[in-house]
């Protein structure tokens, strides 16, 4: 994968590792990027994830109960048995 970047053994205290630290420029490609997922996505949910509908979907069936019973045959509606 190329060459491996140096990197000092061990760094001593936090000032020393803070001049290890250099600012990339990384940041936000666009200016609002908050209004740009909740226009993709929808409005975030209460942890900050924008989800979307497809995704909150699947998980609300997900966390849905299951309901253990199995459905009654064709025509035994009471649990008797058929003639």
């Amino acid at each position: 994968m190329g060459n491996e970047r140096p990197v000092p053994d061990q760094l001593g205290d936090q000032d020393e590792q803070a001049q290890h630290l250099i600012r990339t420029g990384n940041g936000p490609t666009v200016d609002d990027e908050q209004a740009l997922l909740a226009a993709q996505h929808g409005a975030p949910d209460m942890a900050g994830f924008y989800v979307g509908p497809e995704v909150g979907d699947q998980v609300a069936a997900a966390e849905a109960p299951v309901d253990s019973a199995a459905p009654a045959a064709d025509g035994i509606e009471d649990g008797g048995e058929s003639e």
